[in-house]
């Protein structure tokens, strides 16, 4: 007679998400997962640089999500938490526009007068 019937569930691999993700989003990737184990291998995978934390998103009240991204960050990472509105770390930034030197030169000027549409 066993004593119980539950699985041995110690040999599991995590699926890691190729774009961002929160802990709710890893937990629904990883059903098989007990979620404490989910949150124990995301804590080693932090300390051992695999997964990087990239931000925060505010839910109004209570604590901030964290948003996570497995391996370094890229543009198109940062790019996508900017769409999910989420606060990026200090030290993540992206290159918001390129100027050329050969393209600078094209410049248009174009002279308006607003001070007529601007009313006090």
């Amino acid at each position: 007679m066993k004593k119980t019937d539950r699985k041995n569930k110690t040999n599991l691999t995590i699926t890691w998400p190729t774009n961002i993700f929160t802990i709710k989003e890893l937990n629904e990737a990883n059903k098989e997962f007990v979620e404490i184990t989910l949150r124990v291998r995301l804590k080693r995978a932090i300390e051992s640089g695999e997964v990087n934390d990239i931000g925060v998103i505010h839910n109004g009240k209570g604590r901030p999500t964290i948003v996570f991204v497995y391996g370094n960050p890229t543009a198109a990472h940062i790019e996508e938490a900017k769409s999910r509105e989420v606060i990026l770390k200090d030290g993540l930034t992206v290159n918001v526009m390129k100027i050329d030197a050969a393209a600078s030169s094209k410049i248009v000027t174009i002279d308006a007068d607003v001070s007529d549409k601007v009313t006090a």
